[in-house]
């Protein structure tokens, strides 16, 4: 199982909310819910004994996600892949009406392994993000992405966590595990000595 020493949105260029901006959320967030989906990976399907061949599951191929959906919010955002900074964070699309895809991750659509969309949840320079809606979904919302193949893939909010930065799961950035989708944004209190905020708001959302 790889395991990446990720963050989300720190250092230098890479805060949700840069210094001298309107302070957009500060405090905690809404109680958390539901059951976030294990990491671990699905075990081996059985090998039949009477000699017979068995079914070959059909080819789950994943795809490049170009565009992030939340219809019962009115969000639609363009998606763009992005990889590590130097510090060992995620990059984040400086524009907050553009959600980053983690690159070395899975794509969406994958048999195994969560595919992770993060965007800012807000900036100075342009207001609020699209992603500041995270801190208010609700088990059960849609949530759709379409592929650079044209497919529209379809999930629906199983949980949410908030959690301080530094206590991000690693294992959100793992490829193996059942498939879903992790949206991760900005939340908490802002601390105006480091221009960030202190915590990530974390979605999951499972295949429909």
């Amino acid at each position: 199982m790889r395991r990446w020493p990720l963050r989300v949105a720190t250092g230098a260029g890479l805060a949700c909310l840069v210094a001298g901006g309107a302070l957009l959320f500060t405090g905690p967030g809404p109680a958390d819910f539901g059951a976030a989906p294990a990491a671990s990976a699905r075990p081996a399907p059985a090998v039949p004994t009477d000699g017979t061949p068995s079914a070959v599951p059909p080819v789950v191929v994943g795809t490049v996600p170009v565009e992030l959906a939340l219809p019962g919010r009115g969000v639609l955002a363009p998606v763009v892949p992005v990889g590590t900074a130097p510090g060992g964070s995620m990059v984040i699309p400086d524009p907050p009406s553009t959600v980053g895809w983690w690159a070395p991750g899975p794509l969406a659509g994958s048999a195994t392994g969560v595919a992770v969309l993060a965007g800012h949840v807000d900036t100075a320079a342009d207001g609020l993000g699209v992603l500041a809606v995270l801190r208010e979904v609700g088990p059960g919302e849609e949530v759709v992405v379409r592929g650079a193949d044209g497919r529209e893939l379809r999930y629906v909010v199983a949980a949410r966590r908030e959690y301080r930065k530094a206590d991000l799961p690693l294992d959100l950035f793992t490829g193996d595990g059942p498939p879903g989708l992790v949206l991760i944004t900005c939340g908490g209190a802002f601390d105006p000595a480091t221009g960030h905020y202190q915590d990530n708001v974390v979605v999951h959302a499972v295949p429909v």
